[in-house]
């Protein structure tokens, strides 16, 4: 199994088993929780559409993106637009460079693109909703725009495959611990707080 199967398989299954036995019950849970199993089973299932193979994982994907999109879209349209569009060129970017100067990625490209997607993510939207659901939309725009240009120079159509799965796991992976270090910080300093205010009061 290639190596960027590993990583989507080893952190989808971790985070279905944080989901599923640590998450508080609710309907999010439960909503998760089978989407998670829906994109593990669907990774290797392909239909064809408009000329390319597209995986049922990123199709799954693409509808809950759309879904959470609308619900989230509520003020600052063109700001958010051109946000997810930032991610989209990034991810694009990355690519097209890597392959016309790959001397010059010199770290593994997975983590290396997730790391990227990550921290554009936090730097252009602020609150959690916002990251999850902008930064699953911009990489799918990325991807599909991706395919685009590989199928025009390449004849390569894949939409969704494992490299795309990978960074996406990866990418999501970051961003769930860096809501826990933040989560965890705030708690703490709501604890010193409350033990300066003791000794104060």
């Amino acid at each position: 199994m290639e190596t960027t199967a590993q990583y989507f398989y080893f952190l989808s299954w971790m985070g279905w088993i944080i989901v599923t036995f640590f998450f508080p019950k609710s309907a999010i849970r439960t909503n998760m929780s089978i989407l998670l199993l829906v994109v593990i089973a669907g990774s290797t299932t392909t239909v064809q559409m408009f000329g390319f193979t597209i995986t049922a994982s990123f199709l799954m994907l693409a509808v809950t993106a759309l879904i959470m999109l609308v619900n989230s879209l509520k003020q600052k349209y063109i700001l958010h637009y051109f946000s997810i569009c930032t991610v989209a060129l990034a991810y694009v970017c990355f690519i097209i460079f890597e392959i016309y100067d790959p001397v010059w990625i010199f770290l593994d490209r997975t983590w290396l693109l997730s790391v990227i997607i990550l921290y554009l993510s936090l730097l252009l939207f602020k609150t959690k909703r916002e990251r999850f659901v902008f930064m699953l939309t911009g990489v799918l725009l990325g991807e599909v725009l991706r395919s685009i240009v590989t199928d025009r120079i390449f004849s390569y159509s894949d939409i969704g495959s494992f490299e795309f799965m990978a960074v996406l796991a990866l990418s999501s992976a970051g961003m769930g611990t860096w809501m826990m270090f933040e989560t965890l910080t705030i708690h703490l300093d709501s604890l010193i707080q409350k033990r300066v205010r003791e000794r104060q009061g």
